[in-house]
């Protein structure tokens, strides 16, 4: 998806979160907008961080086009704005809001510093599998290139051999 139509999502998605918020619902009718948000929230961050960091590689045979360079600038810039302003409401739904009567801990400051933990942590594990499976890749081909190509050697080298005693067995008569 482009960055403005999950900004969109992320929110549409807030703005029910805070009218959940709002009527005095149970903690666990937001849980779910909550969530819907937060993975609409994690896409636009990661574009943002995209946009910003990796500029993306050109293709080998293609025409580059380039949009507005100052939208481009401004779309990222809004999105990274509207993403700080709802983890401050997250935030402040943890403290006072929704969430700061939670039992067990997972209310207050103590509930969000938990919600950041296990954030990072899913980030983090995230990002290891990622690196693991092109590692894992990696390895496969090198594997395949390794394998495949010892194996050619090996049968053109027994080919090889082949007509040479062919060969001789044939003109040695």
């Amino acid at each position: 998806m482009d960055p403005i139509t999950i900004l969109a999502a992320c929110t549409a998605v807030w703005n029910g979160i805070k009218k959940a918020s709002e009527f005095a619902q149970e903690a666990e009718g937001v849980w779910g907008q909550l969530s819907k948000y937060a993975g609409l929230a994690d896409q636009l961050e990661q574009h943002i961080t995209t946009a910003k960091n990796k500029p993306q590689k050109p293709k080998l045979f293609g025409n580059l086009e380039f949009g507005n360079d100052t939208q481009e600038a401004f779309n990222v810039f809004e999105a990274e704005h509207k993403l700080m302003q709802m983890e401050a409401e997250i935030k402040h739904e943890f403290l006072y809001g929704a969430f700061a009567d939670l039992e067990g801990g997972y209310g207050s400051l103590d509930g969000y510093r938990k919600f950041l933990e296990m954030r990072r942590k899913i980030r983090a594990d995230r990002i290891r599998m990622k690196q693991e499976q092109e590692m894992m890749q990696k390895k496969f081909w090198d594997d395949m290139f390794l394998y495949g190509g010892t194996s050619t050697i090996v049968v053109v080298g027994c080919l090889l051999l082949y007509m040479a005693v062919d060969f001789i067995f044939r003109y040695a008569k």
